[in-house]
């Protein structure tokens, strides 16, 4: 497969950037984090051809990206600029409030209560004293509580029910400060599902195919197919499609539009049956199973359909 060489800036971090705005420095281990997470994307998302912009681009002047259409993994701030300072020239794009918004965790929590209420519910607390009283309730395998950001695996602890201990404790004070919680019942895993597409900003939504998603103990994403076997149960991919409509909708209502995957799961109950969650997270950005689930041709695709123009704002 080939197409015109692109400009990128795989800021795989972004949701720390947009947990602490301007002041975000990543640390020397995010750093190297993301540079190993970025390679499992040359081949896929990204062509051996295109151009790979990082930090020394800012710094050393080579603009080795000059005259190339630039697109980042999340089009925060520091990613446009670093876009920019490479010579590239970043795609119109979501404005960072507009990115904030959507990628928090409880937007995907609200939409799920109106569009894709599961088999449990999800609560948003935003001060310690509802947070403890949550975790309080009796959950049989505890609680999972989520910050507003965080990926791969990243921002979650599993809590059990009853009262923290200190070092939990001292994790819901820390995590407060950044924004709301989210808390949810552990529960048993029995499938992982992900659909990935894009959205335009008048609301018009392109998906995948169903995909099986497969993850580390700690959340963290290992792996993606396509369910050749047909292991998603009809009225499953019919919900799961149904959802991905309304979340790439509500996503262009709230000044979001571009790639977007959401994360959906089958659990077993306490009765021992499975029950689907058709709705677990929303990443408004590009995935790492983004190129995978939509098949080849699946940039360009995009590229044609969003017909993108040169950004107009500098964030």
């Amino acid at each position: 497969m080939s197409r015109p060489r692109l400009a990128w800036v795989l800021n795989l971090d972004a949701e720390h950037e947009l947990e602490h705005g301007r002041t975000f420095t990543p640390s020397d281990h995010l750093r190297a984090l993301v540079a190993r997470e970025s390679r499992r994307l040359i081949g896929s998302l990204v062509l051996e051809h295109d151009v790979v912009l990082d930090e020394s681009d800012r710094t050393n002047g080579a603009r080795r990206a000059e005259g190339l259409l630039g697109l980042c993994w999340s089009p925060t701030p520091r990613a446009l600029a670093l876009l920019r300072a490479g010579g590239a020239t970043p795609i119109e794009s979501a404005g960072v409030e507009a990115l904030r918004s959507v990628n928090a965790r409880p937007f995907a929590a609200a939409l799920r209560v109106e569009h894709a209420p599961g088999s449990f519910d999800k609560y948003v607390v935003a001060t310690l004293e509802d947070a403890l009283a949550q975790l309080s309730r009796p959950a049989s395998l505890g609680w999972l509580v989520r910050r507003s950001f965080g990926a791969a695996g990243r921002g979650r602890r599993r809590i059990a029910s009853g009262a923290p201990d200190a070092g939990e404790l001292a994790w819901l004070v820390a995590s407060l400060r950044s924004g709301p919680l989210v808390i949810e019942p552990w529960v048993e895993v029995t499938r992982e599902f992900t659909r990935s597409g894009w959205v335009t900003a008048d609301g018009d939504v392109s998906l995948s195919a169903p995909c099986l998603q497969s993850v580390a103990a700690n959340g963290a994403w290992t792996g993606t197919e396509r369910d050749e076997e047909r292991l998603t149960r009809r009225s499953e991919d019919e919900q799961l499609a149904a959802v991905f409509e309304r979340a790439g909708r509500a996503l262009a209502a709230n000044g979001y539009f571009g790639p977007f995957g959401i994360d959906a799961y089958r659990h077993r109950t306490a009765d021992g049956r499975e029950a689907l969650n058709p709705l677990s997270e929303i990443n408004a950005r590009f995935t790492m199973d983004w190129a995978t689930a939509l098949g080849p041709g699946a940039l360009e695709r995009w590229l044609a359909v969003a017909a993108p123009r040169p950004a107009r704002h500098t964030q």
